[in-house]
């Protein structure tokens, strides 16, 4: 993604990488297969592109990643940063282990942006928050999901060993991660928050001086922005219909309903032609249709996935900006460069 030259200042091209899970073959690890799938070894990939093509930073975009394998996420943190810990589990009878990256080097030690949403839990919660204690990157999203427990599949059948399958397997929360008191805390069934002790680590930087002069720069720039003011009532829109008590059973306000949409999403259409922007694939598709999954047409739901895919994206558009803005800023401000990236970390070293 190019993010325009503006105020005197060079154009960037940022990468961007967009993790759906993190997701690993634990089969084809345990075999020690040379090509078992995995996140980290597909990002590495990534990432060396990255290099080649002196990209200028990184946006990792983990909107609505759930999260997946704890490895990973250690394991890609460890893209990022040398060696050191990476999150704490406190197990159900109270010892605690420090989960570490121990591989020397990194793949990646420019600038890094992280994306995340309510839906980013887990192991990309894991990773966020590591990112931003080391101040390797800056996390931009909102407040996400707020898992904080472990769990682990237990094969009932282990223990009578030589018979054949009788008991299946069940899945155990084991043990507690370090994180915040937001989200799964709301289950009924949660373990109640506590706090595990900090351990020494790496700092690669602070971007606490730096953010005042990011957010001045991005409430400028989305004072303008169409796109971004559209997400912004929806946003709104989705609040206002959340906090409501009850829900209508009448036809006719349901297609009244249905019908304000479709008409929101023509007419923004139009202003798209207007305005030069890239226009959206999916103006004209209604989603409430009343069909579960299973009913509805296999093909149909497949093109309409891969039409959503070149939607367009104003927060990730913006994230990039705000990362560009970072960039450029530490490159003109030795000053606070110095503040933010002391250089004797060795790392991360962005206005270079």
């Amino acid at each position: 993604m190019t993010i325009p030259a503006a105020n005197g200042e060079p154009a960037r091209k940022i990468g961007v990488i967009k993790l759906p899970t993190f997701y690993q073959d634990f089969e084809g690890r345990r075999r020690n297969a040379a090509d078992y799938a995995s996140a980290t070894r597909d990002v590495a990939k990534l990432l060396a592109g990255f290099k080649n093509d002196k990209l200028d930073g990184v946006v990792l975009d983990l909107r609505n990643n759930g999260g997946g394998s704890l490895d990973e996420a250690i394991e890609l943190t460890g893209l990022f940063i040398e060696q050191g810990p990476v999150v704490q589990v406190r197990e159900s009878g109270g010892r605690v282990t420090v989960n570490s990256d121990r591989n020397q080097g990194v793949a990646w030690d420019g600038p890094l942006a992280v994306l995340i949403n309510r839906g980013s839990a887990s192991a990309s919660e894991i990773f966020a928050g590591a990112i931003q204690d080391y101040g390797r990157g800056l996390v931009i999203g909102e407040t996400s999901f707020g898992k904080g427990t472990v769990q682990n599949i237990v094969d009932l059948d282990r223990w009578p060993s030589g018979e054949t399958q009788r008991f299946g397997r069940v899945k155990l929360t084991i043990a507690h991660v370090d994180a915040t008191e937001f989200g799964e805390s709301t289950y009924d069934n949660a373990l109640p928050w506590t706090r595990i002790a900090a351990v020494p680590h790496t700092q690669y930087g602070n971007f606490a001086p730096l953010l005042p002069k990011l957010e001045t720069r991005h409430d400028a720039r989305i004072a303008t922005d169409k796109e971004f003011q559209w997400w912004n009532e929806d946003v709104q829109q989705f609040r206002t219909e959340a906090a409501k008590k009850y829900i209508s059973l009448n036809e006719a306000t349901r297609r009244a309903e249905r019908e304000r949409q479709d008409t929101q999403r023509k007419e923004r259409q139009v202003q798209r032609k207007e305005l030069g922007l890239a226009l959206d694939p999916l103006a004209d598709d209604s989603s409430d249709d009343g069909l579960t999954g299973n009913e509805r047409d296999i093909v149909k739901d497949a093109a309409r996935e891969k039409a959503a895919e070149k939607r367009p994206d104003p927060l990730l558009r913006e994230s990039a900006s705000i990362l560009a803005d970072a960039v450029n800023l530490l490159a003109n401000d030795r000053p606070l460069s110095a503040q933010v990236l002391p250089q004797s970390t060795g790392a991360g070293r962005w206005a270079d």
